[in-house]
């Protein structure tokens, strides 16, 4: 079984561009921080963003890590996805900003970013790239 994390930029683009359901075709399950799902229920967020996240899939869960990063230039999303990833041993974290990705990696993390991920779905013939940007649109 593999496990990613995920920040809320990957979840809330690929919400956005119809494009979520490659998550559980690429991994098996998607573990979600507490402060992330703060951030994706707040009144900017675009309403499917939220409508996705207050009833989350089978294949999606919301955690609390037990510590936070010490990383005092990252917020606390960041901070959280992090620590997540490193206590549940994630197979990958899925985060889009570059400072935090830098960080995870000198954790010794894998990370992608939506337009990764979504390339690596595109290349295994699980999303029309075409079709999700126009979603976007």
């Amino acid at each position: 079984m593999s496990l990613v994390v995920a920040d809320s930029g990957p979840v809330h683009y690929l919400v956005l561009c119809g494009a979520i359901e490659i998550i559980p075709k690429l991994y098996s399950q998607l573990v979600i921080p507490a402060a992330v799902v703060q951030e994706l229920t707040r009144t900017h967020t675009p309403p499917a963003v939220r409508l996705w996240i207050q009833t989350p899939p089978q294949w999606a869960t919301v955690q609390t890590p037990t510590q936070l990063d010490p990383a005092k230039n990252l917020g606390l999303r960041e901070r959280e996805a992090i620590a997540l990833a490193l206590e549940l041993k994630a197979n990958q974290l899925l985060i889009d900003d570059r400072v935090a990705r830098r960080m995870a990696v000198r954790r010794g993390l894998l990370t992608a970013g939506t337009v990764g991920l979504m390339e690596q779905a595109s290349a295994n013939g699980l999303l029309n790239l075409s079709d999700a940007m126009e979603n976007l649109l």
